[in-house]
Formats: structure tokens, C-alpha cells, sequence
């Protein structure tokens, strides 16, 4: 699912905030071995037509029901704790962004009996979990 604003569309939006652009990161995980705790990996492409101020942020709108993450990494660096246990995750990955990502979350052994059952191939992210996207901030 990918949301956008429509083309030559102003930074600002009607009530004055900047406008973002969501592509959702929900289809095509690839679900690990759940035995030591469950690895999930998402590959996907650098946004195309990011402008030289444009900032992308990576996203996990979380649900009480999802588990939280033991290490979650983009392209080898570890984007941190979850932090203050709320709702919403924010990081600003714009840096680390390449031309082919890999996203890894690692969920601790505890919540691997929840991914079990998915087998090899790609999955959905649990849709218990929330929303995890990338959200590119028009800045020009």
C-alpha cells in the first residue's frame, strides 16, 4: 500500500504542516527460524525522487499486541531501543538509506512462538503488530 502526495505538490500541506508521502513495509518479510527467537527481513529499493533536503523516516506504528524488538537494523546499524515503550517509533534513516536496504528485526525468543508457524518464503508482518513504513518529509 503506498499513499502519496499528487506530483509537484507543495512542501506545505492545507493546514500548514509538511507534507509526507508513506510507503507501507508490510508484504514481503521474509519470517526466520523461530527456534533462538524470530528474525524477520525486509528488502526494498531507495524511494525514488527524493530531493536534496527531503528526509525519510523510518516508522512502526505499534499495537499492544506487538512484541517489541530485541535489535531492529537497517543496512547493519542498529537503529536503538524502542525507547519510552509508546505507540509510535520514529528514526530518521535518510543516511542510511543505499540503493538496496535490508531491514532486520529481531524479536526475543518469547514472542518466536507467535512467527512459528510462517515457514519459509515472504509473509505479511502480523497485522497485530501495526504498521512498520517509510515516511518521506518534503523539506524543499
Amino acid at each position: 500500500m503506498v499513499s502519496s502526495s499528487p506530483p509537484n505538490a507543495a512542501p506545505w500541506d492545507a493546514t500548514g504542516q509538511m507534507s509526507r508521502h508513506s510507503i507501507h513495509l508490510g508484504a514481503a518479510w521474509e519470517p526466520g527460524d523461530a527456534s533462538a527467537g524470530a528474525t524477520w527481513i525486509r528488502r526494498f529499493g531507495r524511494p525514488g525522487g527524493l530531493g536534496p533536503r527531503d528526509r525519510v523516516l523510518l516508522v512502526w506504528e505499534r499495537t499492544a499486541d506487538a512484541p517489541a524488538w530485541r535489535r531492529l537494523v537497517l543496512n547493519g546499524h542498529d537503529l536503538g531501543p524502542w525507547g519510552d515503550g509508546g505507540s509510535r517509533f520514529e528514526s530518521d534513516v535518510t543516511a542510511l538509506l543505499t540503493r538496496r536496504n535490508e531491514l532486520v528485526l529481531e524479536l526475543p525468543a518469547l514472542a518466536a512462538s507467535v512467527v512459528g508457524g510462517f515457514g519459509l518464503g515472504r509473509a505479511s508482518l502480523p497485522v497485530e503488530w501495526g504498521r512498520i513504513a517509510l515516511e518521506i518529509v518534503a523539506s524543499d
